[in-house]
């Protein structure tokens, strides 16, 4: 079963407060993220990379006892053969894992993102055109908005578990539904274009293969005032997100 853990960063502790808890909790992070961290200038982006590596400590250590967290070429923690995803918005972020005994076929990927206002240009550039105009049918602003957002971590969620992030165009796949819809014939054609530029990353084939011919699934959390997103190559999520306390028995 996939997990997903919401940690409200709001609640994390302030470096300037409380340096040496600070300082204590970094210890028990890989040295990528402590650097990566300490890069950071943004106060609230750094507390959100914090909390994003007090999530994963836990989880990892209680999951995956005794292996380390590393980061891929691209930047992409794992640990051992573990499936797992991250993401972050404003005060909140999010971990999706699987808890289950059996591992290899499992790929996840999440998303979690405020609710704003409507972005119609941004749909009308970037989604598929059944998704523009289902949204534009919404008359109702607060339901509109709800919508941009559901379909923009649904976009998000497809993105991260085939590793191909924001360089996967949004429009190959629609996602009014509870698994992604690809366009075989615009994704091949994508595909092909980039194969003949010549600087295709590693990964990228299987990415595309991933997306075409694996069977994706979509499930739905809100967290007030966000939508959530899981995608994973199984349908066997947890019916409802955890709140975790890093630090604490039982995360």
């Amino acid at each position: 079963m996939i997990q997903t853990y919401v940690l409200n960063t709001g609640e994390l502790p302030d470096r300037s407060d409380h340096p040496a808890q600070w300082e204590a909790y970094m210890q028990n992070m890989p040295p990528e993220r402590v650097e990566k961290i300490r890069r950071i200038r943004h106060e609230e982006t750094k507390k959100q990379s914090f909390g994003a590596g007090l999530l994963l400590h836990d989880v990892c250590k209680r999951l995956a006892p005794g292996e380390e967290i590393t980061y891929e070429a691209y930047g992409k923690p794992v640990c051992a053969d573990l499936p797992f995803n991250l993401s972050h918005t404003k005060d909140a972020v999010i971990l999706s894992v699987w808890e289950g005994i059996n591992r290899e076929e499992i790929m996840i990927g999440c998303d979690i993102e405020q609710i704003q206002p409507y972005q119609a240009e941004i749909a009308g550039r970037f989604f598929t055109q059944a998704e523009y105009h289902s949204l534009q049918a919404v008359q109702n602003p607060q339901e509109q908005a709800e919508l941009f957002y559901r379909y923009w971590t649904k976009k998000e969620s497809v993105m991260k578990l085939t590793g191909l992030g924001l360089s996967l165009p949004m429009e190959l796949y629609d996602v009014r539904g509870s698994q992604p819809v690809v366009d075989f014939e615009k994704t091949y054609a994508w595909y092909e274009k980039e194969l003949k530029k010549g600087q295709i990353r590693e990964g990228f084939t299987q990415a595309v293969e991933t997306l075409l011919y694996r069977n994706m699934y979509f499930k739905e959390y809100r967290y007030h005032p966000c939508c959530i997103t899981v995608c994973s190559t199984t349908e066997q999520f947890a019916p409802d997100y955890v709140l975790a306390k890093p630090g604490k028995e039982g995360i």
